[in-house]
């Protein structure tokens, strides 16, 4: 189950940038810089690098780079990528915690920013827009606007117990949240991210960031591309389901199910048209395999179609939002 981290008697910190590793030390080389650039010398803010168990060497990263104002914590043990998270968080001492997957990045203004929109707010978290990258990182695609503007986010809760819409690096949480909240569920090692969303944004505001500050790779090496190629990533979406769906009012659980299962059809779907544009076809076929027996769970959710409101926009296909 997930894990409550214990409250710190005081909180001098304002940043706790905690980056989770494996075997990406190469990826963790292009993150480093722009953190450094940003929060480098600030004595609110502190940078952990947490290892699980890489065999590439991240700790010599740190030392390189790190100006002796990186912290480097490796696991006693391969916790794998959520007891990782977790382990990280109960790290961190700073208000706002990001947690930053050392495969993924930060563009200019990232920290600014994001500490400017929750400044005076109760707000649990602040996400903004994101940009795709591939493994040489060239942009692909941006994420989408879910206002005009930043500022508190009205539907968040409503669009995230249908459909993961937060890209990992593009997310801040306070820390109380955590130590409110809780943390990672370990028992949903693909979802656990979407269910942790959605219990904090039924626990308070999400404030959304309407710039692109945050970057997303998408690379064949990343745990979501292993599950895809399975279509574990479509399984445990349907499953987490039943999860998720305890966070609505009773009366609107079997419709919240049939609408996240058609979601998950669609995601399926598009992410099979995607992987067999690019040749993958077994791949592709697995996902359309799992998404038609999503589909087959949902008698009479088609008949409703689609709301016509920013929350119920299908998922974008190729999120790896869900996967941890």
């Amino acid at each position: 189950m997930h894990e409550q981290p214990t409250a710190a008697s005081q909180r001098p910190l304002l940043w706790s940038v905690v980056i989770p590793v494996h075997n990406c030390a190469g990826y963790l080389a292009e993150a480093l810089p722009e953190v450094l650039d940003q929060l480098g010398g600030d004595d609110r803010a502190e940078i952990i690098v947490v290892d699980d168990a890489s065999t590439d060497d991240p700790e010599a990263v740190v030392r390189e780079l790190g100006r002796d104002q990186v912290r480097y914590e490796r696991n006693p043990r391969q916790l794998g990528a959520i007891g990782t998270f977790n382990r990280g968080i109960s790290l961190a001492s700073g208000e706002l915690v990001h947690l930053l997957h050392g495969d993924d990045e930060v563009l200019p203004g990232f920290y600014p920013a994001v500490a400017a929109a929750l400044d005076g707010t109760t707000a649990v978290a602040a996400m903004c827009r994101t940009v795709d990258i591939d493994a040489a990182g060239n942009r692909l695609r941006e994420s989408r606007s879910y206002r005009r503007g930043t500022g508190v986010w009205p539907g968040a809760f409503e669009a995230f117990v249908r459909s993961n819409r937060v890209r990992a690096p593009g997310i801040v949480v306070r820390r109380s949240a955590y130590e409110q909240f809780g943390t990672f569920r370990e028992d949903l090692p693909h979802a656990a991210d979407w269910e942790l969303w959605t219990r904090l944004a039924r626990s308070g505001p999400v404030v959304f960031v309407d710039e692109v500050l945050a970057a997303y790779r998408k690379h064949g090496e990343s745990d979501t591309s292993a599950r895809m190629r399975t279509g574990a990533n479509i399984i445990e979406r349907e499953s987490a389901l039943s999860i998720i769906s305890q966070h609505v009012d009773v009366r609107r659980r079997r419709t919240t199910i049939r609408w996240g299962l058609l979601y998950s059809f669609v995601y399926a779907t598009r992410t099979g048209v995607t992987l067999a544009r690019d040749g993958q076809w077994q791949a592709a076929a697995a996902q359309w395999r799992e998404g038609g027996r999503c589909l087959l769970h949902v008698p009479g959710a088609l008949r409703h179609g689609y709301a016509d409101d920013e929350s119920s926009e299908p998922p974008v296909p190729g999120d790896r939002s869900l996967a941890a």
